[in-house]
């Protein structure tokens, strides 16, 4: 893309971005936005929200099988998704002109769908690990696999709380299978194969290619470590009906620009 199409990043971002798998921007939403954003959260994982059905909320491990009682039901969960399908405040961030903007970039293109989305609340003390994957291995029917997700920090998100960790470049091997995570596992943190953090200040977003590897730590803090992570792709990307396993979800929203049929 070039330079004169670029509406919020440089064209040295991009190429980090394509070099790397992953891209931080600091400052995306303002505090109010944040605030906004927190709330109604809050408000959904306290099942507060009649529209949002409750197969949308999953509890940490502790709490679905009843090792540990629900004093907070808030404080109980472990991920919230599928929202932006069924909730306007949260599709209305979803298609947040700016955030948008940064993924056009990205992507290359103006016609976007989102695949789907999910928020990440990793509550202080209980909020459990992420182990190293590739979104994509989720998400085998969508082709090409070249997605990019929008995460948002609702919640600083520091090394102590569970903010997210990157390996660079590794989008660039395509899918992992059979052994090969083990392998790469094996050399991780190496010289070869560096772990970089990617902490977040409330309001930043950190965005990612579907392949890079990531993942994030237990949060053994006394914060909470809110992140709503937001699926994009093409509109001109296929859907392979054959991999039944895939996650069945509402027909993808337009979030810009055109659609295409035969299409996603």
């Amino acid at each position: 893309m070039a330079s004169s199409r670029l509406r919020v990043l440089s064209e040295e971002q991009v190429r980090q971005f394509r070099l790397n798998g992953f891209l931080t921007v600091e400052d995306v939403l303002s505090e109010e936005e944040v605030a906004a954003l927190a709330a109604h959260t809050d408000l959904i994982a306290a099942g507060k929200v009649e529209h949002i059905p409750e197969t949308s909320i999953q509890l940490e491990k502790v709490f679905r099988e009843g090792e540990r009682e629900v004093a907070d039901q808030v404080l109980s969960v472990r991920k919230l998704y599928n929202l932006a399908v069924y909730d306007e405040v949260m599709w209305g961030h979803a298609a947040h002109p700016r955030i948008v903007d940064i993924i056009a970039d990205l992507l290359g293109c103006d016609d976007i769908k989102m695949y789907g989305d999910q928020l990440f609340m990793k509550a202080p003390v209980t909020g459990t690990e992420q182990p190293w994957h590739q979104d994509s291995a989720s998400w085998r029917d969508i082709f090409p696999m070249d997605l990019v997700s929008a995460w948002t920090a609702i919640d600083r998100a520091t090394v102590d709380n569970g903010c997210l960790n990157f390996c660079p470049g590794t989008h660039r091997w395509g899918m992992m299978r059979g052994p090969q995570l083990g392998w790469f596992l094996d050399d991780l943190g190496s010289e070869q194969w560096p772990i970089v953090p990617a902490p977040l200040n409330a309001g930043s977003v950190s965005f990612h290619h579907s392949l890079v590897l990531h993942q994030s730590n237990a949060n053994l803090s006394g914060q909470r470590r809110r992140g709503y992570a937001v699926h994009y792709m093409r509109a001109s990307s296929r859907r392979d009906e054959s991999v039944t396993d895939a996650p069945k979800v509402p027909s993808f929203r337009q979030v810009r620009g055109r659609s295409f049929a035969g299409r996603v």
